[in-house]
């Protein structure tokens, strides 16, 4: 008698918490009990007795039972096998599972050695995921309800096999079909398949042929035998999620894909032809942010392993892909496409999202691709409050930023390219090689920031050595930074991106803000943003001298000196409380109503400033000078303004509408602006147009024209880091 226990065993790569086995044994016979767990809750039984010699022996099974959760599959009636040198027979082999979703399993006959052979195997209402699940293979992500009736004849060695089968529900990964109907016939080292596959009552899919694969039931050193094969695959607007399904990066697939294909050749050297058609197709990739929708186009294989192919993407952009695939090797194709964009939504994620025109090609080894060329940004936005998030630093929005010395963590910013949700062999391991233009409307937006940028950058990664960098300079053309809710209107500046990985640019930005003081000419307050995209500083200065920064503060929340704040007696009260006020509506009011304009007129403009006066009185005097700034693109090299005064109500002669300004890009060097204003506009002083009788506040018009001239090394876009 022998008894023993295990705990946390491994068999054959299959793990159990839990083993026991109980024999006893007399001479050649005995009897025997096991008990398997493999975690709790789901058990394993068997028992009965068994006779062993050398070369024949049987096993007498009084019990067979499997509980998993609430379900069981037992032995219904005790069964018999036997063996020897020549043979192996079963009998009365059934297992079966009752209730409401029932399945039967009845094994009975005998395979013989030399001959004879009359085996059967009957199955009915098995679950495709159940039997993946006892032999712990659930990572094939497979399922459906099969319905088996399988016949073996001849000798082990030379197997002849006949089985009929359907499969309803039939799951693979994202695959999915109403029902599979099919036959097998196995004979000589040849398996013939005849297999449809059904979408409702509609036949969408057939695939027959040979394949040439050893399947005697002997120990073979090879099961796929280099033989030639066919393989025929008719498509009839078989759903294209189903056709697409290996593509774990797509999701939501809608369209059809028809066509025909005969694969020839040899296992080893399979050798593809015909023409597969994709008709009204679309998908999201999660990583990226975007549907690509409209998508129609055709895949031609020809005998000579070469796939032609000819995409075209129509909705959000328009997208082509062109160009052939070598099917040699067929598990890791080489590459040759290219794709041209035409306004097409690259990406549109909550950090960044842009529409790009341009060419790139994708060469190389499906395993390990190359992507160069050069695209254009036509629109591009960089979310900056939310690739902060990302970084798990400060808001930008904190109104110290530009006290000395602030420091912040930037060192969990993780490089994030566009493909970084993206995993298969093919992003796993692209390497990339782009020139990007940036000519107009491209933005750096913050709760703080609308700054448009402009300029050429040289975009690198590599996805196996995660290295994703960014390598140029972006001129800062137009926009506006807030400190402590006061507009600054952008002089000039740029963004460095100096080659280090991640979305994390240097900054140079500068910007300036009027402030109307009482009795005084308005005070011009300069902001320099610097630092980086994630770790701004901003540092305030004045041309005027003897003036601190801490008054600097004081004039953009209170409209004044910090020494007037501390007035005493009741008229420095009174003024304290009234600073404090305005103050309060300066900073809460300054970031409310631009964050209000972004989100309501975001869709329809480009550019929303709200500019207040920063005057001394409270009340509707002190919102009358309010100033509107609205910006939108009308193609892509003209850009109009207008400035407006909405509730001004001052002075009979002030204009609500201050200014009109038309700038148009004639080439990346040259530009043109035709302005219609206020003739104080551009001057600062809100409110001269108010003193009505003194100074009449005519309308000017005017053109700038201008030239810009760049000096620096000329960057060597073939250069390698």
């Amino acid at each position: 008698e022998v008894a023993a226990t295990g705990h946390g065993l491994e068999v054959t790569g299959r793990q159990f918490q839990k083993a026991g086995l109980e024999v006893a044994m007399f001479e050649r016979d005995g009897d025997a009990r096991l008990e398997i767990m493999r975690r709790p809750g789901e058990e394993y039984h068997a028992a009965g007795a068994f006779v062993v010699d050398s070369l024949s022996g049987s096993i007498d099974l009084d019990a067979f039972n499997i509980q998993i959760d609430e379900e069981e599959w037992r032995l219904v009636r005790p069964a018999h096998v036997e063996w020897d040198r020549s043979a192996l027979s079963a009998e009365s082999i059934e297992v079966a599972r009752l209730g409401e979703d029932p399945m039967s399993l009845v094994a009975e006959g005998k395979v013989s050695r030399e001959g004879g052979s009359d085996f059967r195997l009957g199955v009915s209402g098995l679950r495709i995921e159940k039997m993946l699940h006892l032999a712990q293979l659930e990572e094939l992500d497979a399922a459906g309800q099969i319905d088996l009736d399988l016949s073996v004849r001849g000798s082990m060695e030379s197997p002849r096999i006949d089985g009929v089968f359907r499969v309803d529900r039939p799951q693979f990964g994202s695959m999915e079909l109403t029902r599979a109907n099919g036959d097998v016939t196995y004979r000589a080292r040849e398996l013939r398949f005849d297999l449809d596959g059904l979408a409702g009552e509609r036949e969408a899919l057939r695939a027959t042929g040979t394949l040439p694969v050893d399947l005697a039931l002997v120990k073979s050193d090879e099961r796929i035998v280099d033989s030639p094969m066919r393989i025929e695959v008719v498509a009839d607007s078989l759903d294209a999620a189903i056709a697409l399904s290996y593509l774990g990066t797509l999701e939501g697939v809608v369209g059809t894909v028809s066509g025909g294909v005969s694969i020839g050749g040899v296992p080893s050297a399979p050798a593809p032809e015909g023409r597969v058609t994709l008709s009204d197709g679309g998908w999201s990739i999660e990583a990226i942010g975007v549907r690509h929708s409209e998508v129609n186009g055709t895949i031609t294989l020809q005998e000579d392993r070469t796939a032609n192919v000819a995409l075209s993407a129509e909705g959000n952009g328009r997208s082509d892909v062109t160009g052939t695939i070598l099917l040699a090797p067929f598990s890791d194709p080489d590459l040759n496409l290219q794709f041209d964009f035409d306004r097409f939504l690259a990406v549109s994620r909550p950090d960044v999202e842009g529409l790009v025109s341009g060419r790139f090609n994708v060469t190389g080894q499906y395993s390990r691709p190359l992507a160069e060329g050069e695209l254009t940004v036509d629109e591009g936005t960089i979310f900056v409050d939310e690739l902060q998030r990302a970084a798990d630093i400060v808001d930008l929005s904190d109104p110290f930023l530009f006290e000395t010395g602030l420091a912040v963590d930037t060192t969990t910013l993780i490089s994030q390219p566009l493909f970084a949700g993206l995993r298969n062999p093919f992003f796993d391991n692209l390497r990339v090689d782009v020139d990007l233009s940036v000519p107009r409307n491209s933005w750096l937006r913050s709760i703080d920031s609308d700054v448009e940028m402009s300029g050429d950058l040289l975009v690198r990664y590599d996805r196996r050595a995660g290295d994703f960098v960014l390598i140029g300079e972006l001129e800062a053309v137009r926009g506006s930074h807030r400190v402590l809710g006061r507009t600054f209107e952008l002089d000039g500046g740029s963004v460095l991106f100096l080659g280090r990985p991640g979305l994390n640019p240097d900054l140079n930005i500068e910007a300036s803000s009027r402030i109307r003081r009482q009795n005084e000419p308005p005070l011009n307050v300069n902001a320099l943003v610097e630092g980086t995209l994630v770790q701004p500083a901003v540092t305030l200065s004045t041309g005027e001298m003897g003036i601190a920064e801490e008054d600097l503060v004081s004039y953009l929340v209170f409209g004044q000196p910090s020494g007037a704040n501390s007035q005493v007696g009741e008229l420095g009260r009174r003024g304290v409380v009234s600073s404090a006020v305005q103050g309060t509506v300066t900073f809460v009011g300054g970031v409310l109503t631009n964050q209000f304009g972004s989100a309501v007129f975001g869709d329809f403009l480009d550019y929303f400033s709200v500019q207040q006066s920063g005057g001394q009185s409270f009340g509707r005097e002190y919102f009358a000078q309010t100033q509107v700034e609205v910006g939108k693109y009308i193609g892509d090299d003209l850009f109009t303004v207008v400035v407006l005064r909405p509730t001004d109500n001052s002075a009979q002669d002030q204009n609500a509408v201050a200014g009109v300004r038309v700038e148009w890009a004639l080439t990346d060097d040259y530009n043109v602006e035709g302005f219609l204003e206020d003739r104080f506009l551009r001057s600062g002083s809100l409110s001269l147009g108010s003193t009505a009788g003194l100074i009449e506040n005519d309308r000017i018009w005017g053109v700038i024209f201008s030239r810009e001239w760049g000096y620096g090394q000329k960057r060597n876009s073939t250069e390698q880091n």
